[in-house]
């Protein structure tokens, strides 16, 4: 067993900046990779967050090769872990919100309205996505002995927003995590986590 961190550690989030393909569309399990654009995006994140002595990744392209590089270039360890991944939007990858809306009406109607219990096609319901996410932020804050970056998605970056500050549905929803955008937690075994730093980039 694990003994519980004596000092409280850093865990960094940091979303994937802009990807191939169309915006505004329900990617989540959808493997497309950065654009030049999207990894100068995550690079001016990093610059502007503390040093990391460890990387954690979702394994979509989109984070595990950015963050695979950057701990390279650092010699740190990189880890991957999918329960980092994003919200599984089964049917609707790569479809805009009314493309989905004209395919499966009742089903898009249901999902807006109850996310929590309503998944769409194939797909994963907010609970799901928060059980997984809240696991592995739970599993993070017990074993990691050095700062350490999440490179993640903005739907689990909101579920950790959420669990750190009890932030209801319609709340974590106006958080505006846009490419490249980062938070930092401090971590303390037995003590509230505590959010030290927010930045939304451009």
């Amino acid at each position: 067993m694990v003994k519980p961190a004596a000092e409280p550690v850093l865990l960094g989030f940091l979303r994937h900046g802009e990807v191939a393909g169309p915006a505004h569309v329900y990617r989540g399990r959808s493997d497309a990779p950065l654009t030049p654009l999207g990894r100068e995006q995550m690079h001016a994140a990093l610059a502007a967050m503390p040093a990391w002595g460890a990387v954690v990744s979702s394994p979509a392209r989109r984070c595990r090769d950015f963050a695979c590089e950057v701990a390279a270039e650092r010699g740190i360890d990189c880890g991957v872990d999918a329960d980092w991944h994003e919200l599984d939007f089964g049917a609707w990858e790569e479809l805009r919100p009314d493309e989905a809306a004209a395919r499966d009406a009742d089903a898009h109607a249901a999902f807006v309205r109850d996310p929590r219990r309503c998944a769409p096609p194939g797909g994963e319901t907010l609970d799901a996505l928060d059980a997984r996410v809240g696991a592995a932020l739970g599993r993070l804050g017990e074993s990691a002995r050095a700062p350490t970056l999440v490179v993640t998605h903005a739907g689990a970056m909101r579920a950790v927003l959420a669990q750190v500050l009890g932030l209801t549905d319609c709340h974590r929803a106006r958080v505006a995590l846009t490419p490249g955008s980062s938070f930092v937690v401090s971590w303390l075994a037995g003590a509230p986590p505590l959010l030290t730093a927010l930045r939304c980039a451009d």
